[in-house]
């Protein structure tokens, strides 16, 4: 029995072969029953929330659209199902048990196909972007590649700005705005449309717009100005990459983005703090499909890690900023403030900014106090109860001052007190008031 079993092994392992070997062109086309009537097929290489890089392979017979949609880091396959009528794409996505378990659909322009994403229900999804390529893609490419922070300087409607700009994805922006004059940082949020043109408001701590930026980002060169001003073309004069790394199966997967600089100490505790993560969303992830070993449209995305950086302040000295670690899993979100001395090889604390002999723990609470008094939401009953229960115990270094930040809340977001470095002087140490000189 067992030299039989060997020997019909033999002879259909060529089958075996061929069948793992059939590319996705022939794949797609063997999901139409009149083949001959098959007018294109086009292979697409794209990302979901650009971050789960994806591969896609499409035929059209002028009525059915059908294909296969790949996941590179896990090679998890789907079918899929739909029509183009106008340059609309509508495709279900079809599970290994062809039940649905998505929902893709989006326009196509020339060789790109942008739209959304959502799981059978519409409770989960993102935005979908993809390129035609000449050959279908296998690997995946590096999720950080279109992703940075740049430092820009110019002079905009009469002032003189710097601006500190983070890349989190294809559209978004998020940083900060420094007015030279008034010694004042505004946080910046926005987005870049189809075109690469852009709207950033500039808000202050009380939550109040005081400018709208407009402009085009051509790769990492900004053309910006007021609605009411002329645009000025500004290069970047400092920047930092990102880190990111990213996974997406059926159910579950994780994505986390970093910030890294050309100091190895920094890199190495950022990494640390990581890979910590990355472990414990890879644990949960095994325990989760352990525990379901079929598959069910049900299941379909529930299980996600999110995890992201944002820089506030860097210079060859410094660099301060948040990482937010968060799941699906377990409520709320783990928050990380850094301030690393770049000089030194280690991370800066209130008591290697502060001078011991000076009671500056009583001057802060009393300053985020008042401040957040005159903060637009304060009216709010409901608000003034959270932030009354809710510590500035986080602190990061900025331009113009310390900023000192309370936890995330999903309904009013992270809350800061920027104290500028004028008010702090009697309180801050003469090693520190040397470091922050550029």
């Amino acid at each position: 029995m067992i030299k039989l079993q060997a020997i019909l092994l033999i002879l259909l392992s060529p089958i075996f072969c061929h069948a793992q070997k059939i590319d996705a062109k022939d794949y797609v086309k063997t999901l139409f029953e009149n083949q001959a009537e098959i007018q294109w097929v086009k292979h697409y290489k794209g990302r979901i929330d650009d971050l789960n890089d994806v591969a896609m392979t499409l035929g059209f017979d002028g009525v059915d659209c059908k294909g296969r949609l790949t996941y590179l880091r896990s090679n998890t396959d789907f079918d899929l199902n739909g029509y183009i009528e106008d340059g609309t794409l509508f495709l279900q996505e079809l599970d290994q048990q062809k039940k649905v378990s998505g929902i893709l659909s989006g326009k196509i322009v020339g060789k790109t196909i942008n739209g959304n994403w959502k799981n059978f229900d519409g409770s989960r999804g993102g935005n979908l972007s993809l390129t035609e390529t000449e050959k279908i893609v296998k690997f995946p490419s590096y999720c950080g590649d279109n992703k940075w922070i740049r430092k820009y300087q110019g002079k905009i409607a009469n002032d003189n700005w710097e601006i500190l700009l983070q890349k989190e994805s294809s559209d978004q922006l998020t940083g900060l705005i420094f007015h030279k004059k008034k010694q004042t940082s505004y946080s910046l949020k926005g987005n870049v449309g189809t075109n690469d043109n852009f709207t950033l408001k500039a808000k202050n701590q009380k939550g109040q717009i005081v400018e709208t930026f407009v402009g085009v980002l051509k790769q990492d060169q900004l053309t910006i100005g007021t609605k009411k001003s002329k645009k000025i073309t500004l290069s970047p004069i400092e920047g930092l990459t990102i880190g990111c790394v990213e996974y997406a199966d059926y159910a579950t997967g994780y994505d986390i983005t970093f910030p890294k600089t050309t100091n190895a100490a920094f890199n190495k505790q950022i990494n640390e703090e990581t890979n910590a993560w990355i472990k414990a969303c890879r644990n949960h992830l095994l325990k989760v499909k352990k525990q379901n070993t079929s598959i069910n449209p049900k299941m379909r995305a529930t299980e996600r890690g999110f995890a992201w950086g944002e820089v506030e302040y860097f210079s060859k000295n410094v660099v301060s900023g948040f990482m937010t670690f968060s799941n699906t899993w377990t409520p709320g979100q783990k928050l990380i403030a850094f301030n690393f001395d770049m000089e030194n090889d280690r991370m800066m604390y209130l008591e290697d900014v502060f001078e011991k002999k000076k009671d500056y723990q009583k001057y802060i609470r009393n300053y985020t106090k008042k401040e957040i008094r005159n903060h637009q939401l304060y009216a709010d009953p409901d608000f003034k109860k959270w932030i009354k229960n809710n510590e500035f115990s986080y602190f990061t270094i900025r331009k113009d001052g310390i900023c000192f930040s309370t936890k995330y809340s999903m309904l009013y977001g992270r809350q800061s007190v920027t104290i500028p470095f004028r008010q702090l002087q009697p309180f801050l140490k003469k090693s520190f008031i040397t470091m922050m000189k550029e």
